[in-house]
């Protein structure tokens, strides 16, 4: 793991930055839209860290608050974002390619698990494929099983960190 970047909370003028990270990250289907982007950054900028280096965006994570106990496809939408929830949702990790297998991910991934810890919340809970499952488990994840996640059209798991 390298320290060549730092963690920090997502600015306005990150748009296009995050959204074209987000694009090379991920399938078409599943990534999120400049749209998404622009409300996410409006609503919830403390809850979006972006990592940085050497004036580059190369990684973010974000999601809302919400009492729900999964997430629900529905919240990837300009919606959703429950101020008081008790439950930290992940929308997306992204890491640039360039910049993958350093820790960017962790790092990101544990700002966003440190300031809902420390804002009183009782669970981080998260979707990813099968084959990310052991990743998210060696951060203190557990899997809960197949997702009703749809999005995207891919199978999706249920990922949980309680606080």
């Amino acid at each position: 793991m390298t320290s060549d970047f730092t963690i920090r909370n997502v600015r306005p003028d990150d748009l296009a930055a995050v959204t074209a990270l987000e694009a090379a990250a991920f399938p078409p289907a599943e990534a999120a839209a400049e749209a998404a982007f622009r409300y996410r950054i409006a609503a919830f900028p403390e809850r979006f860290f972006v990592a940085e280096a050497d004036g580059k965006l190369i990684g973010l994570v974000n999601g809302c608050a919400s009492n729900l106990e999964e997430l629900d496809d529905a919240l990837y939408e300009p919606q959703g974002h429950e101020p008081d929830g008790k439950n930290q949702m992940v929308f997306g990790l992204a890491v640039d390619e360039a910049f993958r297998r350093r820790g960017v991910g962790a790092a990101l991934l544990g700002a966003l698990t440190d300031f809902a810890a420390k804002t009183g919340m009782r669970a981080v809970l998260l979707t990813c494929k099968k084959e990310k499952i052991a990743y998210y488990e060696r951060l203190g994840f557990s899997c809960r099983g197949v997702s009703r996640s749809a999005h995207g059209g891919a199978v999706w798991y249920d990922m949980e960190k309680i606080l």
